[in-house]
């Protein structure tokens, strides 16, 4: 658990008003010492070590560790007193770092917000909130105070990540589907886009500062032996192929660096709905060529120009904020611990250390490959419950027999052979450099013409999803031209 809040600072409390310093703003990021409750050695560092993280599947959760330290030590609940590893820092309006300070301490948090309800306070900031629209809050707090706490956050996160963008940074963000779920049978009843808004970018913001702030602070106490994360730069093969495609389809993407690509997909297209499908389609495509992200021990790269991660365009970063639910994060405590002379060192030398890196790596992949084929498996039983569904779907790959759509409702791809539609024929050819499938459908009665249909990338197109009787894995639909029956395509 992570608490984020203007607060009493330090494990001192004062009176003083916790919102304005003098003009400037004491903002702290209060992360649950896990570290405490799990020494190193011990057993549970061992099954924690192994397991390495949480693996988050549409239905349950299977944490990484035991449910008293989850969901009651490390729950950073309201009016209750709990330890906590702090960064805290003095901030102007415009998110400058004027000084910031380390330490172990013990909080009490004065409500416990949901993204909702911060949502719900930045979107009316001059609204009113009764006591029983919001969770209980403190008797020291009222409020008012919790509201323009909110909103002096939201405007520094703004201005953060104004800045970061400003910097080089790149994000690309694809959709996610979330599942409602029958609370007798467990099964999917509803599915829905996830929506990323304000509320999640304010707290994403001082995490990110967080974990920046911490990586630089372990790697100058410990050189040779700090646990952090790099993001090496695109392949480059797959990205020039990319680039060379966009040139093509005479689209003005820029890739020299991360800065630079998520200016030109953010900048080069409108808003209008159309526009907003060729982002999407641009950015599962910009996806591809990027590499995960993972975590090394600094003493194993020689060159410090390796240790960059490049979505985020900064030199030094790590992963502190979510030590429940990932062990990189416990071990980051410890390291920090250590060198604010509240504890032990890690014991583990560089190439331990290394070894354990590696193993987290592995179990991150397979724990987000796990947690994308719940996802999947979810959404086909949803199709079959719930279906067919209709959606537009954007063209985003054009082959000799066969075409790749982005079905843009929902957010999946897929592969569309031309040999499974009742055609009367179809040919492939290069516009240009442009390439194009031409279609030619089968008369629905003797007196009607032949439909024809062109397919090009970046083209809008009506599919529908279904499951076959008996299946749970899904397959899309074209619809006719015109409309009429739809036809079976590739799973």
């Amino acid at each position: 658990m992570s608490g984020l809040q203007l607060p009493e600072c330090r494990s001192q409390p004062h009176e003083r008003s916790p919102f304005a310093l003098s003009g400037n703003f004491e903002v702290g990021v209060h992360i649950a010492d896990v570290s405490y409750f799990v020494p190193e050695g011990t057993a549970l560092d061992d099954v924690a070590s192994e397991r390495a993280t949480s693996v988050y599947l549409v239905q349950k959760v299977i944490p990484m560790l035991p449910q008293l330290l989850c969901e009651e030590l490390c729950s950073l609940n309201p009016m209750t007193d709990r330890l906590t590893f702090s960064v805290i820092w003095k901030l102007t309006p415009q998110g400058k770092i004027l000084d910031e300070w380390f330490g172990r301490t013990v909080i009490q948090s004065c409500m416990k917000l949901s993204y909702d309800h911060a949502q719900s306070m930045i979107e009316d900031p001059g609204r009113v909130f009764g006591a029983e629209e919001l969770p209980p809050v403190s008797p020291r707090h009222t409020v008012a105070e919790v509201h323009q706490a909110v909103l002096s956050l939201h405007e520094i996160a703004r201005q953060l990540r104004q800045q970061r963008f400003t910097d080089g940074a790149l994000r690309l963000d694809q959709m996610k589907l979330s599942f409602t779920l029958d609370k007798e049978t467990g099964m999917p009843q509803g599915c829905y886009s996830y929506q990323y808004r304000d509320s999640n970018k304010l707290v994403e913001e001082f995490m990110l500062l967080a974990n920046m702030a911490v990586a630089h602070r372990i790697y100058r106490a410990f050189p040779a032996k700090a646990l952090l994360r790099r993001h090496p730069p695109p392949q480059t093969k797959m990205l020039h192929d990319l680039m060379a495609f966009c040139n093509q389809m005479g689209l003005e993407i820029e890739c020299t660096s991360a800065g630079a690509l998520h200016k030109s997909l953010n900048e080069t297209f409108g808003n209008d709905q159309y526009s907003e499908a060729r982002k999407e389609v641009l950015t599962n495509m910009f996806s591809r060529p990027m590499q995960m992200a993972v975590y090394f021990c600094t003493g194993m790269l020689k060159n410090e120009t390796l240790f960059r991660h490049y979505a985020l365009n900064v030199p030094l970063y790590t992963h502190f904020t979510s030590p429940i639910r990932r062990f990189p994060d416990i071990v980051v405590h410890r390291l920090l611990s250590a060198s604010l002379g509240l504890g032990p060192a890690p014991r583990m030398e560089k190439a331990e250390m290394q070894k354990r890196a590696e193993h987290c790596n592995d179990r991150k992949m397979a724990s987000k490959r796990v947690q994308e084929l719940s996802v999947d498996l979810f959404f086909g039983v949803f199709v079959k419950e719930c279906g067919p569904l209709e959606s537009e779907a954007m063209v985003m790959g054009v082959l000799n027999e066969a075409f790749d759509v982005l079905v843009l409702r929902f957010g999946v791809q897929k592969r569309i052979y031309c040999n499974a539609l009742p055609l009367v024929g179809f040919q492939f050819q290069k516009v240009g450099k442009k390439p194009q499938l031409s279609l030619v459908w089968e008369p629905q009665s003797t007196e009607q013409d032949a439909p024809q249909q062109v397919i090009t990338i970046f083209a809008l197109v009506d599919v529908v999803l279904r499951v076959d009787s008996g299946a749970v894995k899904y397959s899309a639909v074209l619809k006719r031209p015109g409309g009429g029956d739809f036809f079976s395509l590739g799973r």
